[in-house]
Parts: structure tokens; C-alpha cells; sequence
């Protein structure tokens, strides 16, 4: 018997030691983005056989104190809550409560009205209700009571869509969910999540509302929002709650090893220490993806991405049969606040990746790694980066086409594509470059006969690189038309002016109010209140500083300071040379019957803010832009200028939209209602002394 135990052993050597390497290799990836400061901490966790081989915590839980990460911390997991609430519906399905045709309007009465009473429960599963992202994006949860009152807010509201014909990821439709499960149980969703989730699975770690008095806050991890080297503080452990009440869409804490308990039991088909918590059939069904796009790239390179029942499932074509329902390959749920859950279920292998960096997109380079370590894709390495002088510049697929411009990174290369996002690339060689958020595109570059660069193409796309043509008018020249046209000097004769009106958040069906005040040369101030929430921004000529209903006032530094300082009058509509200093005049557009001048404010050293200039008039008609949003991370923005009206020799918009990147947020529209010349201002008003 000793023999064949030995070489049983021996031939297990080699697999191990592999293991150990290729696990390692994920270890310097995530090592490797907390010391370039892209994410201010990580936990990593890998379970295979339900067993960890690896569980590891780089960088900080609080910065600031430089209290360091350990591999018990509590995280705000945010929507890997959802699987929760899925879950909670199934048990209730099993036992007969409720069906997944059932509608809503059976058990919330008040969606009984004409938009929506035809949602069912699988609609609001599988995010095709046609709800908005969320109710409560801009409102006081301090003053809403409870989850129903949630519900509540989007009973006969507009929809995005007819119920059941298109994805609309949403929050509300998860909170509305959770209103369910307490109607159907009889008791708070965070006792039903609790007492049939929790504790049966053994999360003592975990948590439905983390209150001030609870002994899980000593672990504690604080929240970040912003980009690499660029992260701020929006919350820590010694202040009041996120959410005063269970948000089921969002609120869960715990820990990475707690919440492997529960993606456990979804592993086992329901099974937990040989008892089945739920009918496996049910479980089965909610992980086959719905048939419509979300149109979100897959964290694992070569799948699908796809929603089944408030889970993410990443999928293939059936290789046997392409008529059959796709391969579930992974499944698992990520969170806004950076966490991310994998599961594995033919390897048997769980990965969890804990941030608290909100605003990252490091989860796509963590499953690069994970597809290679366990589904044996291959990717292509990157290699050491050539200078990036040659691919810096400016790219069209036609001359009336917007530009796109290839900008420095940081120390990297990334495609800047105005008004909607920045795309960090990887080299891969031979003037091949990977998109970092979704390596699965790749961008070739073009080169001409004498070997300078020409363009890109990026599958059957093309873009042609272009120098501005030299019949464009100078910067000079353009500043001085748009100076003399909105005539913003005029300031320093009529004294401070305020601008009041009203604010309407459409998509997510809010609306509010706003007052700006400006005085010259360089003063402004903007106070802005929506469903109860308030926040404030000046900057006093010198200091920049910011202030809302969850942050006291502060002082902004770098791109924080640096976008509020150009959100002004001042910087669109009065002296540019004041403002900025490297502008261009990019291109010349055709559009709607106009002739536009874009405007690039910076070079190609970083990104930077475009301007639609119009080539007539001279109004500066919009800008575009990619802006560090608070609790939102990096994000595009496209802002368009409308209604122009004479103010005492002064041309001003009274209407403006700002359209949104991510289309769950959609577009804000504001509208100057009033305007008032020579007003008083209070000293220390443009320092939020007030």
C-alpha cells in the first residue's frame, strides 16, 4: 500500500506547485493595483472544494489613518445584496406564497395604476419591468420611512420600457422586491433575509443595517470614490449609517468569507450541511440568463454576460447543441463600492475580490487572470509599453465625425472618446493594444508607407488619425468672438448676479432647485437641494470647496478642484486665456443646420473638456466631458446649452441639459427661472461660510 500511496503523491506534487504559481500571479495583480493606487485596499479570497487556498488583504481599510486591511473586514457589498432578495423570493415561491407570474399590484396595491400594474415578480427578477435605476438617488433616506415608502415612489411612475421587453438594470425594482417579501412574510425584509439567509448559512459576519452601535463597525472598511491616485473619503466607520433601513437592492454587510457561505449554497444546488434550504429546480432555472441584452462587457474574457434571477450569469454557446440553452460558466454578482463574487461551479472554485474603491474597473483585470487560472484562456500578454508620442493625437472615422483623441493616462495610453468615458489600453505588441475595462477588444494600429501611425481599427471599425486643419481660426480669435458675445466682463459693472430655477432628474423622476451666484472677477458659488438633499460649491478666486447633505464643507485639491473651477460662467462664456491654459481648435462639424467649432481645453498629455462653439453666433453651445462624479466614480458627461436671453447686455442660457454616460442616471435638465443683478452677498459666502 505504501508504494501506490507514494506515487499518488508524487504525481499530486507537480498540480500543486502549478496551483501555487498561477495563484500567485493573481497575487501581484491585486498587490500591484493597490501600490499604483489604483483601489485603496483588497481583499482576495479563492475557495476550491469549499476550502480557501488563498486569502489575502493588500493596502488600506482607512487611508487616512493608515489602519491597514486585514482579511476580516466588513465591506458594503451594495448590489451583491440583490442575490439575497432573489433568493428570498424563491423560498417564498417554494413554499406557495407567490409566483413568479403573480403581479406586483397583488401585494403592493398602489401599482394598480396604469403603468404599472402589469410588472410581475420575474420582470422585477430578471431587471425588464421597465423601472428606472433608482427613486432615491438624490433624496434624504433619513426622511423616507422604510422600504415601502421606497416602493411606493415608483408605484405609476413612467416607465422606461413596456413591462417585459428590454433590460433596464434597477435598483428600484429590487427595492420594490424587498417590499414584497415583507407584505408576502409577514415580517422586515431584514428579518426574513436574517433568519432564513443569514443565520441557517451562518453569517455571523453579516449584516442588514450596519447602526451605529454595532460591534461589526470596529472592522469596518471606509468608503472611496474617484480613480487611480485620485480617491477620496465619502464615508468611514464612526459616522451615521449609508442606509438608515434595509435597502435590499444595496444594504448588506459582510465579510469576503461570510458571503463565500452564501455563494456556497448556491454552489450546492441549495444544500447546506446536508439539508436543502431550497428547491434546487428553482435555483436552476434562475441562473439561465434572460434573453435580453444588457449589453454590459463580461468580467471573464470569451462569455456572455447575462442576467437570470438578480444574478449575473456569464455563458457560451451550447457546444453540442447551439439551439439549447447557453453553458453557465460562472455566475456571481459584483458591487458598485468595488466587490465582486465568482463562481466556478465545474471547477469547483469561488473568488471573491473585496474593494472599497468605488468607481473602479479593476474587477475586469482580476477576471483575466481568473479565466486564465481556471478556464484555461489564454490571454495575450502585455508587454513593456513603446513611447506613446506616436499613437498621442487626434482620430475621426470621417470629417463629420467627432473626434476621439488618444490621450496620456497617467503613465499609460487610453482612447478618449469625449462625453463618454476615458478607456485605459494595455500593450499588447505590434501596435496592438487591449481595452483594460474589457480585454476582450482589441485595438490595432494603423501605420502608413513611411511607418508613421495612420489610424485604428477595432474589429469591422475604422478611425483615421487627422492633424486640425489649418483653415480652423486660431484659439485667440475664437475667445475673443466668444467673449465679445456673452459679454461676461459686463459682471464687474452690474454687480454679483444670482440665477434661480428648477432642476428635473427625469430617469430617475426627481425634481429640485438651484441657486448660482457669481461675482467678478472669479467668484461663483452654486447651491443645489433635490428631494430633501442639498449641496454647495463655490470657489472664492483662489480656493475651491464643496459641502452637501452627508459631507461638511471641505477644500478640493487636485481634479476635484480642478472640474469645480471650470464649472462656471466664467470658464465657458467669459476669457478663456483666464481659464485655461492650453486650448485648440480641433475640427469644424456640420450640425443641424449649424456650423460647430470644437474646442479642445488641454492637449494630449491628459484628458480634457471639448466646447461646441458655434461658428455663426459665437455662443458656446455645450461642452463635453469626462467628470469625477461624488459616489460615482470617473464618468461622461455631455452638456448642452439652450435659450439664450439678453441679461443687461449679457447673453446667458436659461436652459441647459446634462445627458449622462451610464443611461441609468439618463439626463438632468435645469431652467433659469429668475435672474437678479446687484445683489448682496454676505462675507464668507463664496467660502460656504454661511
Amino acid at each position: 500500500m505504501i508504494q501506490p500511496l507514494l506515487s499518488l503523491l508524487l504525481l499530486a506534487l507537480p498540480i500543486q506547485t502549478e496551483q501555487v504559481q498561477d495563484l500567485s500571479k493573481l497575487e501581484q495583480l491585486v498587490a500591484s493595483l493597490v501600490a499604483e493606487e489604483e483601489i485603496v485596499g483588497a481583499e482576495l479570497l479563492v475557495m476550491k472544494g469549499g476550502a480557501p487556498i488563498l486569502h489575502e488583504a493588500y493596502g488600506w481599510r482607512d487611508q487616512e489613518s493608515e489602519t491597514k486591511l486585514t482579511p476580516d473586514s466588513v465591506f458594503c457589498v451594495r448590489s451583491m445584496t440583490k442575490p439575497l432578495i432573489g433568493t428570498s423570493i424563491l423560498m417564498l415561491i417554494e413554499e406557495g406564497k407567490i409566483a413568479l407570474d403573480d403581479r406586483v399590484s397583488n401585494f403592493l396595491p398602489a401599482f394598480e395604476a396604469e403603468s404599472t400594474r402589469d410588472i410581475t415578480i420575474e420582470q422585477l427578477l430578471t431587471h425588464t419591468s421597465g423601472m428606472s435605476m433608482s427613486m432615491i438617488m438624490t433624496a434624504d433616506l433619513k426622511a423616507i420611512d422604510g422600504i415601502q415608502a421606497v416602493a411606493m415612489m415608483g408605484a405609476g411612475g413612467e416607465l422606461l420600457s413596456e413591462p417585459g421587453t428590454e433590460f433596464h438594470y434597477s435598483d428600484q425594482g429590487t427595492d420594490t422586491l424587498t417590499a414584497v417579501v415583507e407584505v408576502v412574510s409577514g415580517m422586515p425584509a431584514a428579518d426574513f433575509v436574517t433568519t432564513r439567509i443569514l443565520e441557517p448559512l451562518g453569517m455571523k459576519d453579516s449584516v442588514c443595517v450596519m447602526d451605529e452601535g454595532n460591534p461589526l463597525r470596529a472592522r469596518g472598511v471606509s468608503k472611496y470614490v474617484g480613480s487611480k491616485e485620485n480617491w477620496t473619503r465619502f464615508w468611514d466607520p464612526s459616522q451615521p449609517p449609508l442606509f438608515p433601513f434595509f435597502l435590499g437592492s444595496q444594504g448588506l454587510y459582510s465579510t469576503a468569507a461570510d458571503y463565500a457561505r452564501f455563494m456556497a449554497f448556491w454552489k450546492n444546488h441549495g444544500v447546506v450541511d446536508g439539508v436543502a434550504l431550497l428547491n434546487s429546480d428553482l435555483m436552476k432555472k434562475a441562473l439561465v440568463p434572460s434573453p435580453f441584452s444588457s449589453g454590459s462587457p463580461s468580467e471573464i474574457p470569451s462569455l456572455t454576460f447575462g442576467y437570470g434571477y438578480l444574478m449575473t450569469v456569464l455563458s457560451r454557446e451550447n457546444a453540442d447543441d447551439p439551439t439549447k440553452a447557453p453553458e453557465v460558466v460562472v455566475f456571481g454578482h459584483n458591487g458598485s463600492d468595488g466587490t465582486h463574487a465568482w463562481v466556478f461551479p465545474e471547477q469547483d472554485v469561488m473568488v471573491f475580490y473585496f474593494t472599497q474603491s468605488r468607481g473602479t474597473q479593476t474587477g475586469m483585470r482580476v477576471g483575466e487572470v481568473l479565466a486564465e487560472l481556471f478556464l484555461g484562456i489564454i490571454p495575450a500578454e502585455e508587454q513593456a509599453q513603446p513611447p506613446l508620442e506616436e499613437y498621442l493625437g487626434y482620430y475621426w472615422e470621417h470629417d463629420d465625425d467627432s473626434y476621439r483623441a488618444m490621450v496620456r493616462d497617467g503613465e499609460g495610453l487610453a482612447l478618449e472618446i469625449h462625453g463618454k468615458g476615458i478607456v485605459p489600453l494595455g500593450y499588447l505588441g505590434n501596435d496592438r493594444w487591449k481595452l483594460l475595462p474589457n480585454p476582450s477588444e482589441i485595438i490595432t494600429f494603423d501605420r502608413s508607407a513611411d511607418g508613421e501611425i495612420s489610424g485604428f481599427s477595432s474589429g469591422d471599425h475604422h478611425e483615421f488619425r487627422f492633424t486640425p486643419s489649418a483653415d480652423l481660426p486660431s484659439v485667440e480669435e475664437l475667445a475673443r468672438t466668444i467673449a465679445k458675445t456673452h459679454r461676461i466682463d459686463l459682471l464687474e459693472s452690474l454687480g454679483p448676479m444670482r440665477t434661480e430655477g428648477e432642476i428635473d432628474l427625469r430617469t430617475m423622476q426627481a425634481t429640485g432647485s438651484f441657486s448660482n451666484t457669481y461675482a467678478w472677477p472669479n467668484q461663483f458659488r452654486s447651491d443645489g437641494s433635490v428631494n430633501g438633499s442639498f449641496e454647495s460649491a463655490a470657489f472664492d478666486g483662489k480656493v475651491a470647496r464643496y459641502q452637501s447633505s452627508t459631507v461638511s464643507a471641505q477644500v478640493l485639491d487636485g481634479l476635484r478642484e480642478e472640474q469645480q473651477r471650470l464649472d462656471s460662467y466664467f470658464a465657458r462664456f467669459g476669457d478663456w486665456s483666464q481659464w485655461h491654459e492650453k486650448m485648440q481648435v480641433i475640427q469644424r462639424l456640420e450640425r443641424g443646420g449649424k456650423t460647430l467649432y470644437l474646442v479642445r481645453a488641454g492637449d494630449t498629455s491628459a484628458p480634457a473638456p471639448t466646447y461646441f462653439v458655434d461658428a455663426e453666433s459665437g455662443r458656446v453651445l455645450g461642452e463635453d466631458v469626462v467628470k469625477l462624479m461624488d459616489g460615482m466614480g470617473m464618468m461622461g458627461l455631455r452638456i448642452r446649452f439652450d435659450d439664450f436671453r439678453d441679461v443687461s447686455g449679457m447673453l446667458l442660457p436659461h436652459k441647459t441639459q446634462i445627458r449622462f454616460a451610464n443611461p441609468m442616471i439618463g439626463s438632468i435638465y435645469s431652467t433659469v427661472t429668475s435672474v437678479d443683478l446687484g445683489v448682496e452677498v454676505a462675507e464668507g459666502f463664496f467660502q460656504l461660510a454661511d
